[in-house]
């Protein structure tokens, strides 16, 4: 009985080690991680995405984004398509304007600033 249980039990870590330690897959053809970063002097109190495809639109919203502070997105999107952005600053101001149209690579950067 002992050696059935031992032999399980050394199954069982080797298959945990070998989950833990396996490399993580890449992100999906048509997805993008986009890494926004607030360059201003103040909070942005929203930041809204809009993008989709002919058969889909999405839509995702981040909130409270501090000065200088970075926020990293995962969109379901192709990259190159480009997506629309709204932001709205704690002062009232908002920019409105579609972003990366034409930025090929899965891994991109939006920097925000006024």
């Amino acid at each position: 009985m002992k050696p059935k249980l031992l032999l399980g039990s050394a199954l069982l870590v080797s298959f945990m080690l070998g989950w833990w330690f396996s490399p993580a897959p890449g992100l999906p053809e048509t997805a993008m991680q986009v890494e926004f970063e607030n360059t201003t002097d103040q909070m942005i109190t929203s930041l809204k995405l809009d993008f989709g495809h002919a058969r889909g639109q999405s839509s995702l919203l981040a909130l409270r984004l501090a000065p200088g502070e970075k926020r990293t997105l995962l969109l379901n999107h192709t990259p190159g398509a480009g997506f629309n952005v709204i932001v709205d600053y704690a002062d009232g101001v908002q920019q409105d304007f579609c972003a990366n149209r034409g930025e090929q690579g899965q891994h991109q950067k939006v920097i925000l600033k006024r």
